[in-house]
């Protein structure tokens, strides 16, 4: 678990980061024990995930098995959260910075948090019909804008990286993300 003080010290670490701050970094425990703490955003998550795991499900006109359905979403979660972590273990080698991998994705999964907080309960109110789908869309290309701005110089300034390159690993990880999606839309 996480407590008070590390947590206080995430959020000024994320605060920083938003205000595109290099010094944001020193704020997050970029060990190995605090890569397995910066999964604690999933955990927090996942209540919202899986409400909307359970209105995706209500809305299906062919519905599987609920349990084959509930497990299938339960290793999507984390799938989700652990696909792009272990892909940017052979990146960071691949570039020559596998001692930065920490320094990076520690930061990254925190974000995810803000993220999350933001895209799922957006995705909640679709699900409800108390926002249309143009509504979404606009909203979704917002918050893409910013997790490029943000992805971006977090990776830039986390694996001290020229920007079009930690651009590239900013669609890296989008990519990864629409690719697990559609063959994971296929098992369902």
């Amino acid at each position: 678990m996480i407590d008070a003080g590390r947590l206080a010290q995430v959020i000024h670490g994320l605060r920083s980061i938003l205000r595109v701050e290099p010094d944001g970094l020193a704020f997050f425990e970029r060990t190995y024990d605090g890569f397995v703490r910066s999964f604690f955003p999933a955990i927090v998550l996942a209540p919202l995930h899986m409400a909307h795991s359970a209105l995706s499900y209500d809305a299906m006109k062919t519905k599987p098995d609920v349990m084959s359905y509930g497990i299938i979403e339960a290793l999507t979660y984390v799938l989700t959260w652990t696909l792009f972590p272990y892909v940017m273990i052979y990146v960071t080698r691949l570039l020559g910075k596998p001692e930065r991998f920490f320094d990076y994705i520690v930061p990254y999964n925190w974000l995810q948090l803000l993220v999350g907080l933001v895209v799922l309960p957006l995705t909640l109110l679709v699900d409800l019909q108390l926002l249309g789908n143009d509504g979404a869309a606009f909203f979704n290309f917002i918050i893409l804008g910013l997790f490029l701005t943000y992805g971006t110089f977090l990776a830039r300034t986390a694996l001290v990286l020229s920007t079009s390159t930690a651009f590239g690993i900013v669609i890296l990880d989008i990519l990864l993300n629409l690719l697990s999606n559609e063959i994971i839309d296929k098992i369902k």
